[in-house]
């Protein structure tokens, strides 16, 4: 078992990693002249316009990140690749099983949280300029599903894939304990993001769910593949719902201001 100083130091990278990841894309977007005039040098190589390509290189930052910590985490800790990609066909009655908990439980949490706080349904549209989402609403309509599941995918193999691995093969805690640390810093991650108060709300909201059913799918599987997956279907089916639900609620307020 790890000293106490090896815990302290597996934790306070996690998150330091979390919030950096977290606040990259702001500061890319809004601050840094350098990503600017990457956006124009490459659209000189592109068809994409101007919001496209930002969205874009964007993205392939967030996802590099991702990348690069899962990593890093793993080389200095020794985590080997074949423990956590593992797969079998017993596997894929977890992922639907992983899928349908994670909506159901977004639904459930995000209605009791509006209930008790008197938000009505209206408020949602809000969701849709959360910056990553209406990022990557401004990428083309066929690469929207493609890239909503793979940031969720890389976020899955970092929070449970690597971190919560390392947590529990390290034997630094219990599973569910280590479970709810990962989600604390996936929630840490995302809530950096967000810019309204009911947006903190939806999005920790799904946050939890996620946390909860990804960390449990990988302490009963022993792989973060269904995970992985589930995290990945989640995202793209509400993105899609998103849209529907913003596309409704703006003609009815087209229809009612006339």
């Amino acid at each position: 078992m790890p000293d106490s100083a090896t815990v302290g130091a597996a934790l306070a990278a996690g998150v330091l990693i979390s919030f950096v990841w977290g606040r990259a894309l702001w500061y890319f977007d809004e601050r840094s002249e350098a990503f600017r005039r990457w956006v124009l040098f490459a659209m000189g190589f592109s068809r994409c316009n101007l919001s496209e390509m930002r969205s874009l290189l964007l993205s392939a930052i967030y996802y590099g990140l991702g990348l690069l910590a899962s990593i890093l985490f793993a080389i200095a800790f020794g985590l080997k690749a074949s423990s956590l990609i593992s797969f079998s066909g017993s596997h894929v009655g977890m992922v639907v099983l992983g899928t349908v908990g994670e909506i159901s439980l977004v639904n459930l949490f995000s209605s009791f949280c509006c209930r008790i706080t008197g938000q009505g349904p209206e408020r949602f549209v809000e969701i849709e300029e959360i910056p990553w989402i209406k990022g990557l609403r401004q990428l083309p309509a066929r690469a929207v599903p493609l890239a909503a599941a793979l940031a969720g995918m890389i976020e899955e193999l970092f929070f449970r894939g690597v971190l919560l691995r390392i947590l529990t093969e390290w034997r630094m805690m219990p599973a569910l304990v280590a479970v709810a640390i990962t989600g604390v810093l996936f929630c840490l991650q995302q809530l950096v993001q967000v810019r309204t108060a009911f947006q903190a709300m939806i999005t920790g909201c799904g946050c939890v769910a996620i946390s909860l059913v990804g960390g449990l799918l990988v302490v009963v599987t022993g792989s973060v593949v269904p995970a992985l997956l589930s995290h990945a279907s989640f995202v793209v089916f509400f993105m899609a719902k998103g849209a529907d639900s913003t596309g409704a609620a703006r003609r009815a307020r087209g229809m009612a201001g006339r």
